[in-house]
């Protein structure tokens, strides 16, 4: 039986700059890291104090040239994914200071404050303070 969910995957173009986006903009922390001799590289991070890994995956030196090139098409196309803060003001104005780039402005919802943002390749994540009940 399933037991929880461990990693999701994002396609990116280089591991490099996905690394430095997610930890010096978003807070995330390096889980791991092992570099291989054929260029690969297995990376992931997370948030502090949550278990599930995000890979940074860039298919370049995992894959055959075909597989690879259909993955890359995929960068900046993932499904929006939500992110929950229990301090929406100072979350927003800390990424904002940080050069994160917003799509939407703060907003309140019947469910709660949510403003939309993206990473360096497009990809759309929406942060919420979910509203109290």
């Amino acid at each position: 039986m399933l037991r929880r969910l461990a990693h999701v995957t994002l396609y990116v173009r280089d591991c490099e700059e996905a690394l430095q986006f997610y930890t010096e903009k978003l807070g995330f922390e390096v889980r791991m890291s092992a570099k291989m001799d054929s260029g690969a590289w297995w990376l992931t991070v997370g948030l502090p104090g949550q278990e599930v890994e995000i890979v940074l995956h860039d298919p370049t030196h995992w894959h055959d040239q075909e597989t690879a090139e259909q993955m890359l098409a995929l960068v900046g196309k993932n499904p929006m994914w939500v992110w929950e803060t229990d301090r929406f003001d100072e979350t927003y104005a800390t990424f904002r200071e940080r050069g994160v780039h917003f799509v939407t402005e703060p907003r309140d919802q019947m469910y709660g404050r949510e403003a939309i943002f993206a990473d360096l390749y497009g990809n759309l994540f929406l942060l919420m303070e979910p509203a109290l009940v």
